[in-house]
This record gives structure tokens, C-alpha cells and sequence, in this order.
């Protein structure tokens, strides 16, 4: 079996298989715990060191006094960030940027030292930067790393603790000031530790797994006879390769190997962990401390659940690992005050720090939670979650007005509207729901495949048409498939656009399109299979347009989602269509169910061609407002389908009431045009309730251009279309488009769009 990953092919993959041996062995069913249950252990154990360290600039005093900027807080800060990026609360912010301000944001032994035990904090640095990008965050930090770019030493990281400490930091400032050179830098530190150090490196190509340092190259053995590989030691290097796949952008030379090297290392780790979940101290030799330790164990979590997440991990073969692992931190290690147990003390082999015990306070409490946080940052957005389908259990909420400035002052006019308020808005909703869109214009060429003047049984023009992104990738590409009206009109036929679940052969047999209907009511259908910008699953950023087109778009995966990637595939279909005559390109509409219509409204609203928005039942992010916990949840859509959306989705699933918008504002967006919000009776998943109730408040802003909202203030009875230029509907049934709904639809159309004379 070969696998194929972000357009290199991998060594043999006995990595998919191995696993399921394992569980069978171990026993593949693991309770997942509730996102709730996470969340809570992790901030107990964090409220726990928060109150023990009220003073983020105080000394650390054990045998000797160190400044607490080393690295074993800095660990701590790295696993704090990331429970803020689920669980974004002022104090740890606050935290984060006392203890930076304290250390006058400058490593241990200034700018010139390159220990790298010393740069760790820059990676803390970097990152509340990035929130709030002050110079002096970045300036000592980037100068010290600076200092070590000339010249061709590259011993520096003689340790593999190093490479979790300062190799992230490299890639953070890489990515930040677009500059490879950091990149390449820290390929050759990895480079000369992985296969130079110690005689030929400290990584056994054979066994996947690295020594600590040359001290523990053979002939060097545990006392069972095995190689030494230290729990911990290699913890941090695969939490280190996380943090920089999470980041290294797709064309870079080396991502492959790291790619290859995180694999391979899952691949060692799985048949090492213990029933309970643990790994041992010392990977090969049970027997030499063996016993329960957590923060090996935690960062290995950490690792492999990034994995399950990104798609490089089959699911269901490794989430019994992981929430193994993580049941057994949270009910063997966390004690009733947030203490953390079963720590072992600061070190680099089996033997320091021990023994290790429940009780036990290790030398340092701080790195043991950051991996402990760490672990629960990636667990948290793959547990479970409950959720409401009671109305009378919707929590007290509060709603954003979209016609109150970040200032507090009411927008009254279309003018300060358009200016200042629906830029600021759709900004909102790039940084923390769908992600930013590339704003980079694309040389696209358009090839007809096919024609058929008889479709439909004369009715109707069919056409296949391909939109090629890429002259060198020819994988990058969009292929249509149109039904037009055989009678033309003038000026062009008007269209719906969207995308279709299945191939585009299946449109003409397809219940969700009723071809014969539009096309005997006049109108054209345009769409395309998703799958060709980019495949549902976890995995599918790899080979869709995020990863081919990274380069040219000038963006990374991670800075946008699928539903942004979709959307952008159905602008570039209306790019095609102002191009094609017999397609009225002013009367195009653009129409989607489910996660097909949340992709819809985001193109809507980034794309003011498509004269009319119908939103078909697209529910959690898409119509239905979130913050009322009904249906659906933040948390739960981030658990299934974490692909969808941009990483700052995330953090509001347990915190909504952090969320500074609603979908109601989104829906707000597209005015003045035609808005069409759907909902079905049987489908209280996608909250019937909010998604009128979306509709309703997004009535505000049409007012302003003098247009007509729903006109009612109650959810209408079944079957019972309101509204003017906004309107809703819900029918009965199931999750679905139907018949009902497109004739709804047309109807719509033809008072907004059809009969609307547009030059």
C-alpha cells in the first residue's frame, strides 16, 4: 500500500495497519469524554498553578534562584496559549503578556546566547504578537534568532529537548516576516542533530525513535538490553514537528521529511503505550521506572491527536490512543485541588527525578501542565459534546446589533454602512469563523468539453465546462456542468449556481436539482461537484486547491477553511459565467444546502455578483444563529467536521458568549439583494427557530436601503412563506431540498431577479 500525501509519495504505510492490531489487543473501545469534562480538567489544573504563581515575574527558587522566563515555564505558556485558543479568557492573556512584559519580552541570557533552552519564550512571544502585534514583542527574540542565521554552524541543538524548544520559534518567525531564510536555518539544526550528532545523529532510522543526547547512542543500553529512548525526549521532539507542520508553508523544500518523521515516529510510539494509557519513562524497557508518567505521555497525546485532526491519522484507528491516554492523565494525575501527579522531575533519562508518585511535587510544576494543556487543546476538539433540542432549555443570550459600530455608535446611513460597518463586519467572520480569502486574481482558462442540444428531451442546452486554475498543475480544476433553457433570451438566461453533492453526472437524475421545472420556468442551473476544489474529509486540504494553490493564492491551508476554499470555487464559476453570452451574468444566483449552503452565503457575501442568496437548511454556521446552544453547536460542528472552518471557530465552542458576532450579521451582509433563508420542520439539527430569527435581525440593515425584512415577528406556520425582500419558509419534512422549496425559490426569483431589467 502506498500513501500519497500533499503531492509526495510516502514509504510503505504498515503505519495504518499496525494500529489495528494494537487496539485489538488493548481493546479498541474507549470512552471519549465530553468537551465539558476536558475543559473542566484543564482549567482546574491551570487555575491550580494561576494561584500558586500570582506573580508571572517572580524568581523560581529550587536549589538555586532562576528567573522564570527558562524554558520549563515557557513550556507552561505554550500549553497556556493553546487552552486560550479553545478557551479564549482574558486572564490567561493577561497572564501571558504580565510574564512577557516582566522579562522585558528578551530571552534568559539576552539576544546574543543560542541555547535554545534560553529561546523557548519567543514561541509565547510570537504568538501574542500575533493578537496584538506590539514591536517590542517580537524585536529581542527576532534579533537573537537573527544572530544564529549567518555562518554554517549548525551544532547548536545537541540535545532533542532543543528542537521543541527553538524549532517551532523558527517557523513562527519565518511565517511571520516571510522570510526563508529561518526555514532553512532550521533545517540544517534538525539536519545535524537528527543524522550527525553523537557519530550518525541521534535518530535510529531503524527504530524510529531518537536518543536524548550522544550520551545515549549505542553502545549505550537499558538494563533489559534495549536502546534508550526517553519518554519525554521524544515527546518534544513530536510535539516540535507538530508545531512546525501546523505553520511551514506546503512548498517548503523540507515539509515532506518532517511529514515522513512525524509518521513514522506514531508508528513506533503506538505499540509502546500501556493499557492504562501511559508510556513508560523509558520507551523500551518497561521494567527500568516503569510506572505511570504524564508528560510523555501528554505530549504524545498531543501529537497524535494533531494528526487525527489534520487527517494524517485514520481516525478511528487512533482516537482509542489518544482518549486511552488522556482518561488515564485526567483520573490517575489530576488531584481534587488541580495539582498534577505522576510528573517526572526535570532531567533527560529514566532514572532523574525518581521515583515518580501520585503525591510527588516534581521540581518544577510548570512544563508538566503546559504538556498537560497541550494534550487538552487537540483532545478537547475531538470529544464529545450533548446536545439541546429543548427550547425551553436555550440559555439567556445576548445579540450583537450589526448596526452598532465597534465604537458603539449606530450606523444610520447606506453610506457609513457600506464605508465602515460591512468591512469591519466581514472581517469579523474572516478571523474567527471561515478564515481569510485570498484576495490573490488567478489567469484562469476555460475549456468546453461537451455540448448536447437535446438534453432533457429537447428541453434544454447541456454544457460541460472546465475552469483550469494552474498551467503547470492541471489537477487544479473546477469542472462545470450547465443546463440552459433551449429557447435563449435576451440578454442572457438568468442562473442558479451551487454545488452538488455527488459527480456532476448525477445532477440529471438528482432529487436536490429539478431540472425540468427551471428549465420550464426559464431559468438555467449552473454547478460542479465540491469535491474538485476540495474533498470533505479531514484530510482533504492536502490535495484541494489550499495545498496546490497555496503558492499562487499567497495564502496557507490554515488560513482559510474548506467552506472558504468552496466558496471561492463558486466565485470562479461566476468569473466563468460573465464570460459566457447565453447567461445573463447580473441575474446569477447562487443557492446551496446544508454545508453546501453555508458555503453559499459566505460566497454571497464575498461576491456581490450573485444578484440573489438562498440558503437551503445550512444551519450551524451558515443561517442559524449560534448563540442560542440549540441543535447543532459550535462545539459539536467543530468536532465532526473541524475542516470547515477557520482555527478561530474553535475557541468559541465552549464560550459563546466570547463570540463577537452572530449569523444574523452575516446574513446582513448581503444587502441589499434578494435573501432566501429555508428551513425544514423535522430538521431541528440545523435550529429551524434560529434560522428565521437570522433572518429576521438581518431585516435592520435592508431597512436601511428602504427594503422590506420578513415583516413578522413569530416563526411562521409550516408551509406558510414571509417576507419581501427577505423571506423565510419552513416546510415539513426531513433535511433536505425539495420540490416545495424550489418552487419557493423561483417564485422568489421571479419577483427580484427574473423580471428585474438589469443593462
Amino acid at each position: 500500500m502506498i500513501c500519497k500525501r500533499t503531492g509526495v509519495f510516502l514509504r510503505v504505510c504498515v503505519w495504518l495497519l499496525l494500529p489495528a492490531v494494537v487496539f485489538a489487543q488493548q481493546g479498541g473501545g474507549v470512552k471519549a469524554p465530553e468537551q465539558k469534562e476536558v475543559l473542566a480538567a484543564m482549567r482546574q489544573a491551570n487555575t491550580y498553578f494561576m494561584n500558586k504563581w500570582p506573580d508571572p515575574g517572580k524568581e523560581i527558587v529550587t536549589s538555586i534562584a532562576r528567573p522564570s522566563n527558562i524554558w520549563t515555564r515557557a513550556v507552561y505558556y505554550e500549553g497556556l496559549m493553546a487552552m486560550y485558543s479553545i478557551d479564549p479568557q482574558k486572564a490567561y492573556y493577561d497572564y501571558a503578556v504580565d510574564w512577557g512584559a516582566k522579562h522585558q519580552w528578551t530571552p534568559r541570557n539576552g539576544v546574543k546566547g543560542r541555547n535554545a533552552d534560553d529561546q523557548c519564550c519567543g514561541q509565547t512571544f510570537v504568538d501574542l504578537y500575533g493578537i496584538d502585534p506590539q514591536p517590542e514583542r517580537v524585536a529581542a527574540i527576532k534579533t537573537c534568532i537573527d544572530n544564529m542565521i549567518p555562518g554554517d554552524k549548525c551544532d547548536d541543538w545537541h540535545w532533542i529537548d532543543a528542537i521543541q524548544m527553538s524549532m517551532p520559534l523558527f517557523t513562527r518567525l519565518g511565517v511571520l516576516y516571510k522570510d526563508t531564510a529561518y526555514f532553512r536555518k532550521m533545517y540544517d539544526l534538525y539536519h545535524y542533530t537528527k543524522t550527525v550528532h553523537g557519530g550518525h545523529g541521534l535518530y535510529n532510522p531503524e527504530e524510529h525513535l531518537w536518543w536524548r543526547d550522544k550520551d545515549f547512542v549505542p553502545p549505550y543500553k537499558e538494563p533489559n538490553g534495549a536502546n534508550c529512548y526517553w519518554s519525554r525526549g521524544n515527546g518534544w521532539v513530536l510535539a516540535a514537528l507538530v508545531r512546525v507542520l501546523s505553520l511551514l508553508p506546503q512548498k517548503d523544500a523540507h515539509r515532506a521529511e518532517y511529514l515522513q518523521d512525524y509518521l513514522d515516529m506514531v508508528q513506533a510510539l503506538i505499540p509502546l503505550q500501556r493499557a492504562d494509557g501511559f508510556w513508560n519513562v523509558s520507551l523500551r524497557d518497561s521494567t527500568h521506572f516503569g510506572g505511570k508518567e504524564l508528560t510523555g505521555t501528554a505530549l504524545f497525546t498531543y501529537g497524535i491527536s494533531w494528526g487525527i485532526r489534520q487527517g494524517y491519522l485514520d481516525k478511528k484507528l487512533y482516537s482509542p490512543v489518544v482518549m486511552r491516554a488522556w482518561n488515564g492523565m485526567a483520573h490517575a494525575c489530576l488531584h481534587e485541588n488541580g495539582m498534577l501527579g505522576w510528573v517526572q522531575g526535570t532531567g533527560k533519562e529514566p532514572k532523574d527525578g525518581q521515583p515518580v508518585s501520585y503525591d510527588k511535587i516534581p521540581d518544577f510544576e510548570d512544563y508538566g501542565l503546559g504538556c498537560f494543556l497541550l494534550a487538552g487543546s487537540e483532545i478537547y476538539q475531538m470529544a464529545g459534546t450533548t446536545a439541546n433540542l429543548d427550547e425551553s432549555k436555550v440559555p439567556p443570550y445576548e445579540e450583537p446589533d450589526p448596526l452598532v459600530t465597534r465604537e458603539g455608535k449606530k450606523v444610520t446611513t447606506v453610506k457609513e454602512w457600506e464605508k465602515v460597518q460591512r468591512p469591519y463586519l466581514y472581517q469579523l467572520f474572516e478571523k474567527n469563523v471561515y478564515g481569510r480569502m485570498p484576495t490573490q486574481q488567478l489567469p484562469l482558462t476555460y475549456t468546453t468539453e461537451a455540448v448536447d442540444s437535446g438534453a432533457l428531451d429537447g428541453q434544454a442546452i447541456r454544457k460541460e465546462v472546465t475552469i483550469h486554475f494552474s498551467v503547470t498543475d492541471t489537477a487544479a480544476k473546477l469542472r462545470m456542468v450547465m443546463y440552459l433553457p433551449k429557447r435563449g433570451v435576451r440578454g442572457g438566461v438568468p442562473v442558479f449556481v451551487g454545488y452538488s453533492f455527488g459527480g456532476n453526472a448525477t445532477v440529471v437524475e438528482s432529487p436536490q436539482w429539478p431540472l425540468k421545472e427551471l428549465i420550464s420556468r426559464g431559468y438555467g442551473l449552473v454547478s460542479a461537484w465540491y469535491w474538485d476544489i476540495e474533498p470533505d474529509r479531514a484530510n482533504g486540504w492536502q490535495t484541494g486547491i489550499r495545498s496546490r494553490l497555496s503558492d499562487v493564492l499567497g495564502i496557507e491551508p490554515y488560513e482559510w477553511s474548506a467552506i472558504g476554499a468552496w466558496a471561492w470555487g463558486l466565485e470562479r464559476m461566476a468569473d466563468y459565467l460573465q464570460t459566457d453570452k447565453s447567461v445573463n451574468g447580473h441575474k446569477i444566483m447562487i443557492v446551496g444546502h446544508s454545508r453546501l449552503g453555508k458555503a453559499a452565503v459566505w460566497a454571497g457575501v464575498s461576491d456581490s455578483r450573485f444578484a440573489a442568496v438562498i440558503s437551503n437548511e445550512s444551519g450551524e454556521g451558515g443561517a442559524a444563529l449560534s448563540k442560542r446552544d440549540y441543535g447543532e453547536t459550535i462545539a459539536a460542528i467543530n468536532k465532526s467536521f473541524p475542516w470547515w472552518f477557520g482555527q478561530a471557530y474553535k475557541q468559541y465552542g465552549g464560550n459563546l458568549a466570547a463570540l463577537p458576532l452572530d449569523q444574523h450579521m452575516l446574513l446582513s451582509l448581503v444587502a441589499p439583494r434578494p435573501l432566501y433563508v429555508a428551513s425544514a420542520e423535522g430538521d431541528q439539527w440545523s435550529d429551524p427557530k434560529g434560522e428565521f430569527l437570522s433572518a429576521l435581525r438581518a431585516g435592520a440593515v435592508y431597512g436601511l436601503y428602504g427594503k422590506k425584512g420578513l415583516g413578522v415577528n413569530d416563526l411562521p406556520a409550516v408551509g406558510h412563506p414571509v417576507g419581501g425582500v427577505v423571506r423565510y419558509h419552513i416546510r415539513t419534512g426531513k433535511h433536505d431540498i425539495t420540490l416545495y422549496d424550489w418552487e419557493q425559490y423561483m417564485t422568489f426569483a421571479d419577483e427580484f431577479v427574473k423580471r428585474i431589467y438589469i443593462p
